[in-house]
């Protein structure tokens, strides 16, 4: 009887050792392909056992990035990585669909490169393992936000008013005059109504869908700075910023384009400048580029500036900059005179004030946002 019964043990121990993952299919995958931060979807698990002979245990071992939260399970987070268990139990021919509900935290591009199935005997004696590449890839791209309520005119400041409406308005289309305010920019001044009424008068704007959009993120956080980014959520920020402008842009049918001296995880050394076209397929494209962006520096912001404000006329042109200096304020308003409106972002709420460019629309952010 004994030997009987260590013979049994041996066998048992071969055969689900040997034939655990014999014509075992194991497949993951993310519901979608594409999301925004705070989105809601399932990484889909499924195994099918292709055989008679049952598996009595099966663990897979996920390796992801700890910004996709798994709801109600326990995960070790270790730097930017999270470990997560599933374990099964198939029968013969059995097919198993397991769905689990993921958070997207963060922007980015997350990759499931690799799943470790472990396998063995009914008593546990034996384990064996195996790689399975499985390659499952989501971006999630950045979420947008209330420009009128986190960004704050710096010509309201001292009362402290957050500007209600800023939306880009087109400078070739005129709908009248008005009576010139001190933040209005000097090449909207109209010299025949002015010298009519006897004081300054400037274009009143018509908004349009035909308005072309160029947007600019300085990548450093800080002027001196080299290859990677001090102040990562500042920058964070401004490609929020970004998105939500390109969403505007989208929505209003404009042509726009995405400059940055920073770069993607795919081209770690070439700076970002695409081409000027509107609809969905290429606005789809830039916020691919955002949800890739590297917090790296490739070109000093003045050099880049130098190398592509040529390319950009008749457009309104967003800056978004953590910093401001003399050669930012000079950039802007050597933009301005190649018959552009610029309008200035700033990201640090403790800027300078005595830096700003008087002659150029600018926008402080207020502070008032959760930043991950």
């Amino acid at each position: 009887m004994l030997v009987i019964f260590f013979a049994g043990i041996l066998l048992q121990s071969f055969l689900f050792s040997r034939y655990a993952f014999y014509k075992l299919d194991y497949k993951c995958e993310f519901s979608m392909k594409e999301a925004h931060v705070g989105d809601e979807l399932f990484l889909v698990e499924t195994v099918h056992n292709r055989k008679f002979l049952p598996v009595p245990w099966l663990k897979a071992d996920i390796h992801s990035s700890r910004w996709l939260d798994y709801a109600g399970t326990k995960s070790v987070i270790a730097q930017e990585n999270r470990r997560v268990t599933s374990n099964f139990y198939l029968k013969g021919y059995q097919r198993v669909t397991r769905y689990w509900k993921l958070t997207c935290l963060k922007r980015g591009v997350f990759t499931i490169d690799e799943v470790t199935l472990i396998s063995g005997d009914l008593l546990g004696y034996s384990g064996v393992s195996v790689p399975v590449t499985v390659g499952a890839t989501i971006a999630v791209y950045p979420d947008m936000i209330d420009l009128e309520k986190m960004f704050i005119n710096t010509n309201y400041l001292q009362g402290d008013t957050i500007v209600k409406r800023w939306i880009v308005d087109d400078p070739f289309i005129t709908a009248g005059t008005r009576e010139y305010t001190p933040h209005d920019p000097m090449n909207r001044i109209h010299w025949p109504a002015t010298a009519k009424q006897g004081r300054l008068m400037v274009r009143k704007n018509d908004f349009t869908s035909r308005l072309k959009m160029s947007i600019i993120l300085n990548i450093q956080s800080i002027e001196y700075e080299y290859d990677n980014v001090v102040y990562k959520e500042r920058i964070e920020i401004g490609i929020r910023v970004a998105a939500t402008l390109l969403d505007r842009a989208l929505r209003m049918g404009m042509p726009v384009r995405f400059a940055t001296n920073g770069c993607t995880v795919d081209e770690r050394q070439k700076v970002i400048f695409t081409n000027e076209a509107s609809g969905k397929e290429h606005v789809g494209e830039i916020m691919k580029m955002l949800a890739k962006l590297e917090l790296r520096n490739v070109k000093d912001f003045e050099l880049f500036m130098a190398d592509i404000m040529g390319h950009m006329e008749n457009n309104e042109v967003i800056l978004i900059t953590s910093y401001i200096n003399d050669g930012i304020c000079e950039i802007a308003r050597s933009i301005s005179r190649h018959s552009n409106i610029v309008k200035l972002f700033i990201l640090d709420k403790f800027v300078d004030l005595g830096k700003l460019p008087g002659d150029i629309e600018t926008y402080i952010f207020s502070g008032n946002i959760k930043i991950t």
